[in-house]
């Protein structure tokens, strides 16, 4: 992309400090609180955008929004500073800078999101962009006209990008949806005796060593948390963030159950299931169910109590956070066709959760192409190159 006087490699490069007045000393910092008390229509900005709306403004006009700390300074997909016009209230994880006589603020925004921010941001576990060192990065200034040219440029195609990865993400939504409605149908066509969950399996519950005991921890024991079940769908599970030795397993009260058990998340999240491919544990989030006899399908159970999320959760209790006991779980009631039509009503429906997961796996990929190619249009705008 060129400019009507110069293309990018020959543009000044001058301090930000040069380019934008810094107004951070009227921040005012509001928790959620604190938000939730003064509701409005003013953006709320933070590190990585507008978290929510108040009552009034403490800035307004053309404004320069760039994280402080906390933001995705490490992550070039992802935008570090924002253009904003109009009223707003920032709180102090972000710059507020104001462009200068001269500058588009758009352009800084852009330029701004092109850099590298290694050398700048300081911090071993939350990154942060001083002041001072804010004001010394590097910004590319050519013309005014030429950065307006830029910035329109720019604002039109990343729009479209944009709007195209909008439209994964409703697509996203949709096939959560035909998930949904692709179990109730085949749950709700069920008929069967209905059996209490605990009639039909063992229940067993978990349990979690010393965090702080190297020898607790191996590659002895498969053991899953709520964290290692699919957040979607059932599926099957083969192996856990973490693993436990024997001597963790002893530890604590998890006890090994057999291949084919199946995991529930009975807190923070309740309601998310798996299949066991092999002999694991489970930690005190989650409760391993071991059939009975020979007359249940796991799929179709697995399936079964996927689509009673909704139940399971409305039952848990915890004043801290959302959790179900055993004698609860126990509780709820399965439709148990004969194992025949367990297993048919299984295989169609996991065959068309197949089917919407590999669209899923190439929505993925598209997005990334699409983050890709987002980065690469404002590198090339200016001049930047391939790569920081």
């Amino acid at each position: 992309m060129k400019c009507d006087d110069s293309p990018p490699p020959s543009w000044p490069v001058v301090p930000l400090g040069a380019l934008v007045e810094c107004l951070d000393a009227g921040r005012v910092p509001l928790n959620r609180a604190q938000r939730a008390l003064r509701p409005g229509v003013v953006p709320y900005h933070g590190a990585s955008g507008v978290t929510g709306h108040v009552d009034q403004a403490l800035f307004d006009g053309t404004l320069v929004l760039l994280g402080e700390d906390g933001a995705p300074f490490s992550d070039p997909t992802r935008d570090v500073a924002f253009f904003h016009e109009g009223p707003l209230w920032a709180g102090n994880h972000v710059h507020v800078l104001r462009p200068r006589a001269g500058v588009d603020g758009r352009f800084v925004a852009h330029a701004l999101n092109t850099l590298p921010y290694g050398p700048y941001v300081e911090g071993a576990t939350r990154a942060k962009l001083t002041r001072a060192r804010m004001n010394s990065l590097p910004v590319p200034c050519p013309s005014l006209a030429c950065q307006r040219l830029v910035a329109d440029r720019l604002d039109v195609s990343l729009q479209r990008i944009d709007g195209q990865l909008r439209a994964l993400d409703e697509l996203d939504d949709l096939a959560r949806e035909q998930v949904q409605a692709i179990i109730a149908q085949a749950m709700g066509a069920a008929y069967g005796t209905r059996r209490l969950l605990g009639h039909v399996f063992d229940i067993t519950g978990g349990g979690t060593p010393a965090t702080t005991r190297a020898a607790y921890w191996g590659d002895d024991v498969t053991w899953l948390t709520p964290a290692d079940l699919p957040p979607g769908p059932p599926g099957w599970v083969t192996r856990g963030q973490r693993s436990l030795s024997a001597a963790g397993l002893a530890a604590c009260r998890a006890i090994m159950v057999p291949a084919g058990a199946l995991v529930v998340s009975t807190r923070a999240p309740v309601g998310r299931v798996g299949l066991g491919r092999g002999p694991l544990a489970v930690s005190q989030g989650c409760k391993a169910l071991v059939p009975r006899g020979c007359g249940v399908d796991l799929r179709y159970a697995a399936l079964t109590l996927w689509a009673a999320g909704p139940e399971l959760r409305r039952r848990a209790g915890g004043s801290v956070f959302p959790e179900m006991d055993t004698v609860t779980l126990a509780s709820l009631e399965l439709t148990l066709p004969p194992l025949p039509c367990q297993r048919r009503v299984a295989q169609a429906v996991w065959t068309q959760l197949e089917q919407v997961a590999a669209q899923a796996a190439e929505r993925v990929r598209l997005e990334g192409l699409l983050h890709e190619y987002r980065v690469a249009v404002r590198r090339a705008a200016m001049g930047a190159g391939p790569e920081a």
